[in-house]
């Protein structure tokens, strides 16, 4: 049975309640009722107050179903079977610590803060460290002050500015992008995951079992490919919306599934990034001779971007030359020829395909 669409709960039609309504008066009446009676125009405000009723009353049962249900509501049914929508998450990346020769003994406390050279975030270490005599550098672990997608994407070596003075201390430099902060689970997301819910209760290392922690690992997640490339070894793959796959979500995937209580004793976990598969297209499209040529290019590439956004939103999405076509093949559209890419492109369940560019040449028009 389909799930996608909301069901009817009670009858709504304001049609059939009319009819239904009219008759039952009219019996109790004993006289049929005229468009312009009182009666008539009394009944009509009953009814319409009674659909707006059923209205409420149908949207308020979808919400007890988790595939039409939004926040709060969603969070209750997400408790049902333990789950909790995933916080704000705060972005990581890797600091060096740069001394000048010839210290003593330093001691790098917890908090101590760094900030971008914009001076937008400030990043603070999470460990105290004991730096030994004459040690040139240390490279240590640092996170947003404030969680959220802000403090992402910042390049390497701009984390650069010291708040909190140490002795000896001569420069510091992230040496990563920073990344893996997010903003609160979204609906959709949760959803997923509750979806996945009782799956988080095996303990033999099923596909929906890892599938299930890794997603719950961070917000910024929206694909995931569990793979056992040899035995007793698991590979998860996760995809986000950055091309570069921040250090800090592979880290919280890796801590979430390798815990005790989640991985069997005989798997090995492995979490990389997945692997871009770049392409792109380009087309060359006969229009009918009615079309607009500006419009119809524009409308084309629109489609374009909407098929190539769906590819690349997920991991394993062939890229597929009849499906390109199929895309551009809108009610102005006479014929289309695909030249990039040359033939389709295979994806594996560790990659994404990734669209560089989009191009639509307008080869001429044909009466039809």
């Amino acid at each position: 049975m389909a799930t996608t669409t909301v069901p009817q709960f009670v009858e709504r039609d304001p049609d059939v309640i009319m009819a239904e309504s009219k008759t039952m008066l009219e019996t109790l009446l004993g006289r049929e009722l005229q468009p312009a009676q009182l009666e008539q125009l009394m009944l009509q405000f009953i009814v319409y107050r009674e659909v707006l009723l059923l209205n409420r009353f149908n949207a308020g049962m979808s919400q007890m179903l988790y595939q039409f249900s939004t926040a709060p509501i969603l969070d209750y049914l997400a408790g049902l079977v333990a789950v909790e929508r995933l916080p704000e998450a705060q972005a990581g990346c890797t600091v060096r610590f740069t001394f000048v020769a010839g210290h003593g003994n330093i001691l790098l406390p917890e908090g101590t803060r760094v900030s971008t050279s914009d001076s937008k975030v400030i990043f603070e270490t999470i460990d105290d460290l004991a730096v030994a005599q004459g040690t040139e550098f240390v490279d240590l672990p640092v996170l947003a002050e404030v969680s959220g997608k802000s403090a992402n994407n910042y390049a390497v070596g701009t984390v650069n500015k010291i708040l909190d003075p140490v002795p000896f201390v001569l420069e510091v430099s992230n040496l990563d992008v920073t990344g893996g902060g997010s903003d609160e689970e979204s609906d959709e997301h949760l959803r997923e995951r509750i979806k996945l819910a009782p799956s988080q209760y095996s303990t033999a290392g099923s596909r929906a079992s890892y599938l299930f922690h890794a997603k719950s690992a961070n917000a910024l997640i929206t694909d995931v490919s569990i793979s056992s490339p040899i035995p007793g070894t698991v590979l998860i793959v996760p995809l986000t919306g950055d091309d570069d796959t921040p250090a800090q979500v592979l880290s919280d995937i890796y801590n979430a599934c390798n815990a005790e209580d989640v991985r069997p004793l005989t798997d090995t976990v492995i979490v990389s990034a997945p692997v871009i598969k770049n392409y792109a297209i380009a087309v060359n499209v006969t229009l009918y001779d009615s079309a607009d040529s500006t419009t119809s290019q524009s409308d084309i590439t629109a489609a374009l971007n909407e098929y190539a956004q769906s590819k690349r939103g997920k991991l394993g999405q062939d890229v597929i030359k009849s499906h390109i076509i199929e895309a551009c093949r809108l009610g102005s559209v006479y014929d289309v020829s695909v030249t990039s890419p040359v033939s389709n492109i295979v994806v594996s369940e560790s990659e994404y395909a990734k669209c560089t560019g989009i191009t639509v040449n307008i080869t001429g028009f044909n009466h039809g």
